[in-house]
């Protein structure tokens, strides 16, 4: 390895002081910025070159350094852009995300009414009906009050146990709220023949 002399020796100590320097500030570099700052890299490398003869292997060294040193600023460029779609995107989506909770629990608010789906023995398309309560008000005796049967009937609805998963639930206590599924009631109206609960 060649000796460096002593003016050689301060400029390369120059040099490896502005490389950590750009590298630094190169975290957030700009096209613009980024393409200067490898500019000015070249240039004292250049600068650095002249002190050795032409067919030095140093001059192996510093091609080796400057490509590192290019390879490093454009990864933390190419970092910073990502970091930054990332952000814009997150910002962007948090903003719809929160745009459209506010409106949907404005229509919760506004809402005041339930869909009730309930089968009976006679078909297997369900019927319909809304009552004017909120999911979680709504009572049996209010199904019952709504789907108007006369005679005996039994009232199972669909819920979600935490130890069997879906099920149909069995209602029988008028007071009791019944349980919804996906922001609505599903029913099965059955005619109570005398069969033991």
């Amino acid at each position: 390895v060649a000796k460096l002399s002593e003016g050689c020796e301060t400029e390369f100590a120059e040099t490896v002081a502005m490389v950590t320097f750009l590298l630094a500030r190169g975290r957030g570099a700009g096209s613009i910025r980024q393409a200067e700052e490898v500019q000015l890299l070249r240039d004292a490398l250049r600068s650095l070159r002249n002190n050795f003869r032409d067919h030095d292997p140093q001059h192996h060294t510093l091609d080796t350094l400057e490509q590192g040193i290019v390879s490093l600023i454009d990864r933390l460029h190419s970092l910073h852009t990502h970091r930054v779609r990332i952000l814009s995107w997150k910002h962007k989506h948090t903003q719809v995300l929160r745009t459209n909770f506010n409106m949907f629990l404005q229509t919760i608010g506004s809402s005041a009414s339930t869909k009730i789906l309930y089968f009976t023995g006679k078909s297997p398309t369900p019927s319909m009906i809304n009552i004017l309560k909120r999911l979680g008000e709504v009572t049996l005796k209010d199904v019952k009050a709504a789907v108007d049967r006369e005679g005996n009937y039994r009232y199972h609805f669909k819920a979600l146990d935490p130890e069997f998963g879906t099920v149909k639930e069995e209602v029988f206590l008028d007071g009791a709220i019944v349980p919804g599924w996906e922001g609505k009631i599903v029913a099965w109206v059955e005619e109570d023949r005398g069969d033991e609960r």
